[in-house]
């Protein structure tokens, strides 16, 4: 399988947790199963993620699992050129309703753009 067709998306703690759960729902619409991989710092963007996809019945937990992996330094002057780092793996299924969630979400995004152009006319 390529990279095309993972189910993995790797966390970083240089977008929200929003942005992931937007990307999420995108890659619901093509994988039954998804993995959220996150290092170091980025663990709390995922879990805050994971959690709003199933709280917003998305998707469901499946598994979650921790391991503590070698990472070498980037930088060349480093005193420590390598360091242990907490890597988090969370696996999500899609919900028996994300289709149907996703439809009234998209109608209430779809109300909510309208009522925007709505106001903003009016202001003019």
């Amino acid at each position: 399988m390529g990279p095309e067709n993972s189910n993995q998306i790797n966390v970083s703690v240089k977008k929200n947790p929003n942005f992931y759960v937007f990307l999420a729902k995108k890659y619901f619409e093509t994988h039954e199963t998804i993995e959220l991989h996150a290092l170091g710092n980025a663990v709390s963007t995922s879990v805050i993620a994971a959690e709003n996809l199933v709280r917003n019945n998305y998707g469901t937990f499946g598994e979650i699992r921790t391991k503590t992996i070698q990472v070498e330094s980037t930088q060349e002057n480093s005193r420590r050129p390598e360091s242990k780092k907490a890597k988090l793996f969370i696996t999500l299924h899609r919900s028996k309703d994300f289709f149907e969630v996703m439809k009234k979400f998209n109608e209430i995004k779809e109300e909510n753009e309208r009522l925007n152009a709505k106001e903003t006319e009016q202001k003019d």
